[in-house]
């Protein structure tokens, strides 16, 4: 029996909504933004194709500063989103039952609270003139002075990475106690019962069950960082100077505030290649691993 013309096209005609907004809000900007990139204005008002935004972007400090910022603040946020994380869904299941649904309510709420009201609230806390955290510090008698916390290139840096450990543990917890779900209580009890201690279970069991999910909530934290922009924008304004500006947010001022297209697309086609790497290179790993198993 052969198919009718209307369950042939079907399938396609179901996709295509789908495909024309993949391709009006993802390929024609990012193929517009490489154009741009890779463009430069000519004294006869054409465009010609040409390296000059890479090697003056390559050739900058602005560059290596913005490279340097968002690598170092990826390192140290994922290594916080992954350690608080696992903590905070280890204890949603080792509390007490009737507790469980408030600690698990709790560690959301970070990741349902909006960045930019996140960002203002982070903001008020660590703001040197009537901020509680500074206020706190001076009463104790910790500090004398109210610490210039988004006014210091460190303490700075800091706050960013406290305020985006936040909302990402909160991320992470989540994804973690939908793994940690799926690993059987037999086996822990088990290993308990022949004598393996807390840290062992964690260590031989726990760990490598949830690995999968694991090294996804990497994945998914170190893209998320990569293009942070969002809390520098609501906190720092990539202050002070420059030392808090990141490569999507150094793309955002270069066209918006000064007018540098060309360069504000190279920017963020560099970004796009950073963020894109870690991606590429977990899908490898992942088919080498396939590959082996089938071998």
């Amino acid at each position: 029996m052969y198919p009718n013309k209307a369950s042939v096209w079907l399938p396609w005609l179901l996709l295509l909504p789908g495909v024309a907004g993949l391709v009006i809000f993802f390929y024609l900007p990012f193929f517009n933004t490489l154009f741009t990139s890779l463009s430069s204005a000519q004294v006869s008002g054409e465009y010609a194709l040409s390296f000059n935004n890479y090697l003056e972007v390559l050739g900058s400090h602005e560059f290596w500063n913005s490279l340097s910022f968002t690598l170092r603040f990826t390192f140290v946020a994922v290594l916080l989103d992954l350690l608080i994380g696992m903590a905070m869904a280890l204890l949603s299941f080792s509390a007490p039952k009737k507790l469980g649904g408030l600690v698990r309510a709790l560690i959301i709420i970070p990741w349902a609270i909006p960045q930019v009201i996140q960002a203002s609230m982070w903001r008020w806390i660590f703001s040197s003139q009537g901020g509680p955290l500074a206020d706190l510090l001076v009463k104790f008698g910790i500090v004398n002075t109210p610490p210039l916390f988004l006014g210091d290139p460190s303490l700075a840096f800091l706050s960013m990475v406290i305020a985006s450990t936040w909302r990402g543990a909160s991320i992470s917890a989540f994804f973690l106690m939908g793994a940690l779900t799926l690993v059987p209580k037999e086996l822990s009890e088990a290993a308990h019962m022949d004598g393996a201690g807390w840290w062992t279970r964690l260590w031989r069991i726990t760990l490598p069950l949830i690995l999968p999910v694991l090294l996804v909530t990497t994945l998914f934290r170190t893209l998320d960082n990569l293009r942070v922009f969002d809390i520098i924008q609501g906190l720092t304004g990539g202050g002070p100077g420059a030392s808090t500006t990141s490569l999507s947010y150094y793309s955002y001022m270069a066209y918006f505030r000064f007018g540098q297209f060309g360069r504000a697309a190279t920017h963020a086609v560099l970004n796009f290649i950073l963020v894109a790497l870690p991606g590429i290179f977990y899908i490898a790993w992942i088919q080498n691993r396939l590959d082996q198993g089938r071998s």
